[in-house]
């Protein structure tokens, strides 16, 4: 059995301001978002983590490096964990994209790509393929993967074994922790979006 711990990353500015971020930002974790992750990584120490993957953007680095830091474990940047590309829309506040995206059905949502940008199929292929091949090269193990909001987000119908519409309900925290079994390729929910480590 595997165990999977996805961190969403630390605050930044842009996720204070309600914007979203451009692909691969440089915007680094803000005062908030360093003590987020500081006690983040306190709290998951009891699962006894074996190794880390971490998206390639810089906020999700850092939040990797915090943790590994803390719990003197190894971080590994991978590719495929990164946030969804959303092209021209990068940068815009969530109300504005979600104006766009509100008068479409849920079909024409899925296949929508932003200019030059990424559609939602294509982002949740990405992702569903980064995370089982994560798993599948560490079999019986505890493993960490820092990533994003969206990412968690849209991972959530292959989680949880059902549609993509699912995916639509949760708005993952910034350092919120996921947790996941997966048994023989079935996952079970262990805890969603848990903050209680942060009040």
């Amino acid at each position: 059995m595997e165990r999977l711990i996805l961190i969403r990353h630390g605050e930044t500015s842009k996720n204070s301001n309600g914007k979203m971020h451009d692909s691969f930002d440089p915007e680094e974790l803000n005062e908030t978002g360093i003590v987020q992750i500081q006690k983040t990584a306190k709290a998951i120490t009891n699962h006894k983590p074996d190794i880390i993957y971490c998206s390639k953007e810089k906020r999700a680095v850092q939040s990797a490096t915090i943790i590994g830091q803390l719990l003197g474990i190894e971080y590994i940047e991978t590719d495929g964990l990164h946030e969804r590309n959303w092209g021209i829309l990068s940068g815009k506040p969530w109300p504005e994209i979600q104006a766009i995206l509100d008068p479409m059905s849920l079909e024409e949502r899925y296949s929508y790509t932003p200019p030059a940008g990424e559609s939602w199929q294509i982002f949740e292929n990405r992702l569903n393929t980064a995370i089982d091949k994560i798993l599948d090269d560490n079999p019986n193990k505890t493993i960490i993967v820092v990533t994003h909001g969206g990412f968690i987000r849209v991972l959530m119908p292959h989680l949880l074994h059902t549609s993509k519409e699912e995916s639509l309900k949760y708005v993952p925290d910034n350092a919120s922790v996921t947790i996941f079994d997966r048994n023989n390729g079935i996952f079970s929910q262990i805890v969603i979006n848990d903050t209680t480590h942060l009040q």
